[in-house]
């Protein structure tokens, strides 16, 4: 939204390709953390389990976005529970490799600090959307932001759990965007989306 997040050329010469399946944890609870990925396609979902039985999504994080960045500059001590929901495919990087980088490298430390400073205004500008646009606009923008070609299959528990509102009401505004010929339920493959621009109209009604 406020970052043009194109990988700097010299950071790629220490990454590597690497796929991970749909279900499968990234990140292991009480490991350190050793690699950071820059997601190409797929679809992560970062939460916390709290004590009372309660669930948290703090964030999706698809094509373009970093995994584990934050390691770069702390430790991330209290590492958050993560999984898979669509095949991913990504550069992995070495944290020690990177870190040597950003040290070295002016270009590559001011990349990750405009990074890092758009995710807050980002997670910032979200809390205000949640409090000032309606469900059908921000589901709209969410559904474009993490279709893959043309397929959307986010849970709706994880969606509701996310924007903080009932499941009951996700599923009403998806059945309003089906009956509006926005989307088409498919049993295997989730939700295929029909009307591109009408979505795309809905996102900018902000």
């Amino acid at each position: 939204m406020f970052f043009n997040n194109e990988i700097q050329s010299v950071m790629l010469e220490i990454g590597k390709k690497r796929t991970f399946k749909k279900n499968y944890n990234i990140y292991k609870i009480n490991s350190k953390i050793t690699n950071c990925y820059f997601i190409l396609s797929g679809t992560v979902k970062i939460y916390i389990d709290h004590k009372n039985g309660r669930r948290s999504i703090i964030d999706f994080v698809g094509g373009s976005d970093w995994l584990g960045e934050l390691s770069l500059f702390c430790n991330e001590s209290d590492i958050k529970e993560n999984k898979v929901l669509q095949d991913v495919e990504c550069f992995e990087f070495d944290i020690d490799k990177l870190q040597k980088l950003c040290r070295e490298n002016a270009k590559v430390s001011f990349y990750f600090a405009s990074y890092i400073s758009n995710k807050l205004l980002t997670r910032s500008y979200r809390m205000s959307e949640n409090l000032n646009y309606s469900l059908e606009t921000r589901l709209a923008t969410f559904i474009l932001q993490y279709q893959q070609k043309g397929i959307y299959n986010i849970n709706h528990t994880d969606v509701s759990e996310y924007m903080n509102v009932s499941y009951r009401h996700i599923l009403y505004v998806i059945k309003q965007f089906c009956e509006n010929g926005i989307l088409s339920k498919d049993k295997e493959k989730g939700y295929i989306i029909l009307d591109m621009e009408k979505l795309k109209q809905l996102r900018e009604e902000k």
